[in-house]
């Protein structure tokens, strides 16, 4: 990327949502373009900074628009600049904790509606068998199983109770209890992403390891994930800002 060319993406990227209002500006992974400033000098740093103060000033922008949604999500609220989420900017901090009983059943029965499975097989106690699967793992689960099915013989219609059991076996969860309980406390103090007491006990770089959290804009409240929409439209109903109905693709 050339110098000047991240700033002027960003430029373009609020000129374009005031252009579509009503719009969201949905920033993943915002931890990479709002890390904490004050690092040792670099030009890797200072070319982070720069995005920074350029974002931090659009952001400051929007306070007089109309009809947009600023969302972003990170995996590492502990290395987001407290500048980028102090009151004005991002008001919310919505915590996704890992799937329970309930929503764990309901990804297994997705990801094995097109698989034959014989009578041996109790998603009920598979469920219970992956405490702190989040949804991708649960997804490879079932996809192994298959697979061992096939190995087993190429031939196999069903997918029987022990395939479960050998993927399940050679699976570890993708989150520690310790890091979940860390993630939590952003539902009761969210200060801890500025004054960097908080710390995660899992591989920070690990794909599977993301506990999402929602930065929401002044301008107005939303969520994240994959419940963007549903949420968006209940905020929206409650407010006065922004109009009642929004489209997406």
């Amino acid at each position: 990327m050339y110098v000047g060319e991240g700033e002027s993406l960003l430029h373009n990227t609020f000129r374009r949502a005031r252009l579509a209002a009503p719009s969201i500006i949905f920033f993943d992974e915002a931890d990479v373009i709002a890390a904490k400033r004050g690092g040792k000098s670099s030009g890797n740093i200072a070319v982070g900074e720069r995005l920074l103060s350029t974002l931090l000033t659009k952001m400051d922008g929007l306070e007089q628009a109309k009809g947009i949604l600023l969302l972003a999500a990170t995996n590492r609220p502990h290395v987001i600049d407290a500048a980028f989420i102090r009151p004005g900017r991002f008001d919310l901090v919505l915590y996704v904790p890992p799937p329970d009983l309930e929503a764990r059943y309901e990804i297994l029965n997705v990801h094995t509606c097109k698989m034959k499975l014989d009578n041996d097989v109790d998603l009920k106690q598979t469920e219970e068998d992956t405490e702190l699967f989040i949804g991708a793992k649960q997804e490879g689960l079932c996809r192994e199983t298959g697979i061992v099915a096939l190995r087993e013989d190429i031939s196999a219609t069903v997918v029987c109770n022990r395939h479960f059991q050998t993927v399940r076996n050679s699976l570890k969860p993708a989150l520690m209890r310790e890091e979940v309980n860390a993630y939590s406390l952003f539902m009761k103090n969210p200060s801890l992403v500025s004054s960097g007491e908080f710390k995660s006990s899992g591989n920070e770089n690990s794909r599977y390891n993301k506990r999402w959290l929602g930065l929401v804009g002044p301008v107005s409240i939303g969520i994240i994930s994959f419940v963007v929409l549903v949420c968006a439209k209940y905020i929206f109903a409650h407010s006065n800002h922004l109009p009642n109905k929004l489209a997406t693709t």
